[in-house]
């Protein structure tokens, strides 16, 4: 919470030491642990009730806002179905058929290194 470190810790309990006395410094040192410990507590409390507070109106909105997308979604989905041949958006017969076409003479026309001593099976 502040940011100290060791060497900083012992600097104040050496100044507390010297400032209050051997005899005060266990009972300050005690006020001081419940003090930050009620700081501690109430800054829990104050952001338990900050979400609290909040979560309600978020929820509401949540709601409110998710309904209306589910119903455009859904919306969107028929018409993507509806328009589709297979009812499945990119699934065009030509694509596929031009995909092979192109593949198919390559396949035949190719002849590599490796395969230059060896008989190809028929096809």
């Amino acid at each position: 919470m502040f940011n100290l470190q060791g060497g900083e810790l012992i600097i104040i309990a050496l100044l507390a030491l010297v400032v209050l006395g051997p005899e005060k410094l266990p009972e300050a040192a005690r006020w001081f642990g419940r003090m930050y410990a009620q700081i501690r507590r109430m800054g829990d409390g104050f952001r338990q009730e900050f979400q609290s507070a909040v979560k309600e109106p978020l929820d509401d909105l949540r709601t409110a806002v998710s309904e209306p997308v589910e119903e455009v979604k859904t919306s969107v989905d028929r018409t993507i179905a509806a328009s589709s041949p297979e009812g499945v958006v990119g699934a065009s017969p030509d694509i596929g058929e031009s995909a092979r076409t192109e593949s198919a003479p390559a396949e035949e026309g190719s002849t590599g290194s490796s395969t230059e001593g060896e008989e190809k099976p028929p096809s």
